[in-house]
């Protein structure tokens, strides 16, 4: 029996703990087979202990199992589970076109529970990841301009491009694509998706960080408005949306898996200029 303390796991962690690759993980959260107790505001999951064991355990404990997980449960009850701080967690990035002050983090107040009282761990797991999600963290810096934007070529005439980038708050990459497809539907306005997110509607290829769609320059401020977004610099950003009127993106657009992407000549082209280290990778997939 696997020694599982009293606290909220990783991804990274319960793969280590179930000796399979974090995509296993991620397959059987699709599949139903494992639940995740929190998800935060991007999209991450956190596992309790008894998630865990339910994944292992589908048909129920057997008794001699459950006798060692009540023995250790006698010598966790006291410690509070803590949810981990990720590493790659991102902070959301606040409106832009003001200044903002840097606002000291309230302390919260500790509470103190005598060995007698009953707590309910459950419910400290969900307060403490509903709090975690409605408190956005304030900006250090926060530049005057309406949208962080790079690589930026000759403003947004047709054949020109313009990248924003940005966070949402409807959550991960999946739902912020699916939400996408379906405003641009819903609304009849073009969009399609490239890069990272484009090539891997063709095979999975390895995680990616950042969705990049396509969409026209008098759209932008419907989607920004629609999809939630907030400005953000590309290292911490979820979503580039690339800003052009270029019809022949549009027009010359594949669907695959229920999503737009652009064809795979300009999917090619895009990857080979702003990452060269995929390229190799998408010559194999689209040849």
């Amino acid at each position: 029996m696997i020694k599982l303390e009293n606290k909220l796991y990783s991804s990274t962690e319960v793969a280590e703990i179930l000796g399979v690759s974090l995509r296993s993980v991620y397959r059987y959260l699709e599949e139903d087979k494992l639940t995740a107790e929190v998800k935060t505001a991007t999209g991450r999951h956190r596992f309790t202990r008894q998630n865990i064991i339910d994944f292992l355990y589908p048909k129920g404990i057997p008794e001699e199992e459950q006798a060692k997980i009540n023995a250790q449960e006698g010598t966790d009850e006291d410690d509070e589970p803590e949810i981990e701080e990720d590493e790659e967690e991102i902070k959301p990035a606040p409106k832009v076109e003001v200044h903002i002050k840097e606002e000291p983090k309230k302390e919260e107040p500790k509470v103190e529970v005598s060995e007698e009282e009953s707590v309910d761990w459950l419910s400290k797991f969900r307060e403490a990841a509903k709090k975690f999600e409605d408190e956005p963290e304030v900006a250090e810096k926060v530049e005057e301009v309406t949208g962080l934007a790079s690589d930026v070529i000759e403003g947004t005439t047709e054949g020109s491009q313009e990248m924003f980038y940005y966070r949402s708050r409807l959550g991960g990459l999946k739902d912020i694509a699916q939400n996408i497809d379906k405003t641009a539907r819903n609304s009849g306005l073009d969009y399609a998706f490239t890069m990272n997110a484009g090539l891997s509607l063709y095979k999975p290829i390895s995680p990616f960080s950042v969705l990049h769609a396509y969409i026209r320059s008098k759209d932008k401020d419907f989607f920004e408005r629609i999809l939630t977004l907030t400005p953000s610099d590309e290292g911490n950003a979820q979503l580039c949306l690339v800003v052009s009127d270029e019809d022949s993106i549009y027009k010359g657009i594949d669907e695959l898996h229920g999503l737009k992407v652009v064809e795979k000549k300009r999917l090619v082209e895009d990857i080979g200029e702003l990452d060269e280290k995929l390229l190799k990778e998408a010559e194999g997939i689209l040849q």
